[in-house]
């Protein structure tokens, strides 16, 4: 009986023990799904590392959001095997200043015109990043011949696995950038940059790993997590298909994963204009509500 009691007692002091550790590591480290918070890490660099997190983002973003004209064509897949094709327009106009400032309270004007299904043509989607914000959001149907306010950022995109987020403008200062060890994908190298949505903003994905092309920061594979730690997108390109657009590098197609749903979406820029010559009255209500 004495053995008993003495064992017992040595488990239970083990446990503590354990328990006592346990509190002092990173979630990841006792089967959290959450990886170290930025507080922890922002300024630990890999070794040898020049660039920050921030630093290298901040190229990413640059290269993504410049004044474009781009045709794009969405091919989405149900977990059946039934897929349904979309097509839209989608024009940005980056409103900043030469030292990247908001320009009258705008960062970006962003329209989306959809051709096809049938079912949605003619229906447009306006949004004026603003800053500060809140943006404004508009949405032209053309059963109701009128624009009208309403959220849609975090809204899936027509249908797809895309949601409008993912189109839309983003600021650096939005989320909070760990730099994490460099990896390579498909032989490519790349680097790692985990973000961490600031708490003050509504997004639909709180955290976020992407994986950039080193030499023009090009996304091979982007990581979603929704605001309890799950990862529930997934965001993948091929390397070899990274092109040039005048002064924009893409690669196209993407693909993109529901990993709850089990659903994909592949996204194909048909073409991609670096220089288009828009309306001085495009990014407009009123023209929308013209059905033009």
């Amino acid at each position: 009986m004495r053995r008993v009691r003495a064992r017992t007692l040595r488990l239970l002091q083990i446990a503590t023990t354990l328990l006592a550790v346990g509190a002092l590591l990173p979630p990841d480290a006792v089967g959290g799904s959450q990886g170290p918070t930025p507080e922890q890490f922002e300024d630990a660099l890999p070794r040898g590392a020049t660039l920050t997190g921030r630093e290298i983002y901040d190229r990413f973003l640059d290269n993504k959001f410049r004044r474009s004209f781009q045709r794009l064509r969405v091919v989405s897949r149900d977990p059946g095997g039934s897929e349904q094709s979309t097509t839209f327009s989608l024009s940005l106009e980056d409103a900043r200043d030469a030292q990247r400032r908001a320009r009258g309270g705008v960062n970006a004007r962003i329209l989306i015109e959809v051709s096809e299904p049938f079912d949605l043509r003619h229906t447009q989607y306006l949004i004026i990043a603003k800053d500060p914000g809140p943006d404004d959001e508009f949405l032209y149907q053309p059963s109701l011949r009128r624009a009208r306010r309403v959220g849609i950022k975090q809204l899936p995109l027509m249908g797809t696995d895309y949601s409008f987020d993912d189109v839309a403008y983003h600021d650096i200062e939005d989320a909070r950038y760990v730099r994490l060890p460099d990896e390579v994908i498909d032989g490519t190298p790349v680097y790692v940059i985990e973000a961490f949505v600031k708490d003050t903003l509504e997004a639909e994905f709180h955290r976020t790993i992407s994986y950039l092309e080193k030499e023009h920061y090009v996304p091979l594979r982007i990581r979603y997590w929704d605001a309890y730690g799950v990862e529930v997108k997934e965001l993948s390109a091929d390397p070899a298909t990274i092109r040039a657009f005048g002064d924009t590098w893409v690669a196209t197609p993407y693909t993109m994963r529901n990993l709850r749903q089990r659903t994909s979406s592949v996204l194909h820029i048909d073409d991609l204009d670096t220089e288009p010559d828009f309306a001085a009255n495009l990014f407009s209500v009123s023209r929308m509500n013209r059905g033009k």
